[in-house]
């Protein structure tokens, strides 16, 4: 069995960039919570953007998966997403998430999502039951969420909307996922070139 997903890979620059937005959040929050603050972040290598998470897969499954996602690819125009602002999910009371951002263009990244999770139906995965709300993960949040919303909003953060740049969206990636003690670790298992413009 595989742990996979479909993902969006970001390039370097944005990673780059993400680094800095985390050092400076960290920093801040830190500075309102102390250093003991449960607030595990992402690393900036491993931030993607999730279009659907399949969980464990047949290893015979994986060539049907990959026609899949090819004809997906193939039907849609490549394109490029701000990535702005700051946000948690499910809410400021008490976030588990502390994410940034897809603005302008993100209509691409959603209608990948759909046409994804359309195809991954019918092959046999359930379909999701909540709209897709795209963003890039920096944070989870363990413990003490209800601290940390207050320290998010004692320090304005989440009033902010730092545009940390765009994001060229040009193939899917079927993504592996190993969980490890330190965290999860990804591979790129295949990727599908998105239609280049006319």
């Amino acid at each position: 069995m595989i742990r996979c997903f479909v993902a969006v890979e970001l390039d370097d620059p944005l990673r780059r960039a993400l680094a800095d937005v985390q050092h400076r959040m960290r920093g801040r929050i830190e500075k309102a919570l102390g250093p003991d603050s449960r607030v595990q972040w992402v690393r900036p290598e491993s931030v993607h953007v999730t279009l659907k998470f399949l969980g464990d897969v047949e290893e015979s499954r994986i060539s049907d998966l990959e026609a899949a996602l090819r004809r997906v690819a193939a039907a849609h125009f490549v394109g490029v997403v701000e990535v702005a602002g700051l946000g948690v999910f499910p809410d400021t009371r008490n976030p588990r998430v502390l994410w940034v951002g897809l603005r302008e263009g993100s209509a691409l990244i959603v209608r990948l999502a759909e046409a994804v999770d359309q195809a991954m139906s019918e092959a046999g995965f359930p379909p999701e039951s909540r709209p897709f709300s795209p963003h890039l993960t920096l944070a989870r949040i363990k413990q003490g969420g209800r601290a940390v919303g207050r320290a998010l909003e004692s320090q304005g953060l989440l009033t902010e909307s730092p545009v940390l740049g765009r994001l060229p969206v040009g193939a899917l990636a079927l993504m592996q996922s190993d969980l490890r003690p330190s965290g999860a670790a990804y591979t790129r298992l295949a990727e599908f070139v998105l239609k280049a413009e006319d």
